[in-house]
């Protein structure tokens, strides 16, 4: 092969195709940092993949080769942000001293500053992205997520210590937790379009302040939580230790 058909080869409009594992990543991710920028800059409008594409610097047949389609860019960082918050809350959970009701509350809270914009992309997830991605995608997608919400309802339950029959509560109010927070999150963040009209006299309280709506409506999800086990005869003494000051 010529010089020549070696450039032709690996140059397209200008651009360096990716070619090693290390290449095809950065391109990948470069793709979704422009993705999130845009809907960042759009305030929550999805733009289109030429969009993107231009953003990225790539050509949007380049974004085409790693992305079936918009909604499965914004899955991808979705499924970032919504994966990465649950481990997070899993490594919180290994540093819980003391009371228990503010050690999960404080994991659960975490996306403050490690996943930031996961409730920009939840909003987007049912109604937006899932009834358009793939079916074995959406289907993969859904099976990791349901393992992941296992894993952090065990090491909730293994945290509290208490017993493996526990995991399934802990799960669905763990599951309970993640709806509370995207309906707070969209509650205290209306459309623009209509931010205006709740300016005025006596509205203010339907925008409130997300963080301690948050904040407040966990504690008393999970207070529930332990002191259901709490009362248990079985477990007797068990709310004192539950929720004990260091």
């Amino acid at each position: 092969m010529s010089d020549s058909s070696k450039i032709k080869e690996t140059v397209l409009n200008g651009k360096k195709r990716a070619r090693t594992a290390k290449e095809k990543d950065q391109r990948r991710e470069s793709i979704l940092a422009a993705a999130l920028q845009l809907l960042l800059d759009n305030q929550g409008r999805l733009p289109t993949v030429n969009a993107i594409a231009a953003k990225a610097g790539v050509a949007k047949g380049t974004a085409y080769i790693y992305f079936d389609s918009k909604e499965a860019i914004y899955m991808a960082l979705l499924e970032n942000q919504l994966y990465g918050w649950l481990g997070e809350v899993r490594d919180q959970l290994r540093f819980v001293r003391g009371d228990m009701l503010d050690g999960v509350v404080d994991a659960l809270l975490c996306f403050q500053n490690k996943q930031p914009h996961l409730w920009t992309l939840a909003s987007l997830g049912h109604l937006q992205l899932e009834p358009e991605i793939n079916k074995k995608d959406l289907l993969s997608h859904k099976t990791k997520l349901a393992q992941d919400y296992r894993a952090t309802a065990r090491a909730i339950a293994q945290t509290a210590g208490l017993a493996e029959n526990y995991v399934d509560e802990a799960q669905a109010t763990l599951i309970q937790s993640y709806a509370y927070l995207l309906g707070s999150w969209q509650l205290a963040r209306p459309p623009v379009s209509i931010k205006s009209l709740l300016k005025g006299p006596g509205l203010s309280a339907l925008q409130p302040d997300f963080l301690p709506l948050a904040q407040q409506g966990l504690h008393q999800m999970w207070r529930g939580f332990f002191e259901n086990i709490a009362v248990e005869p079985e477990k007797s003494g068990m709310l004192k230790r539950l929720f004990q000051r260091p």
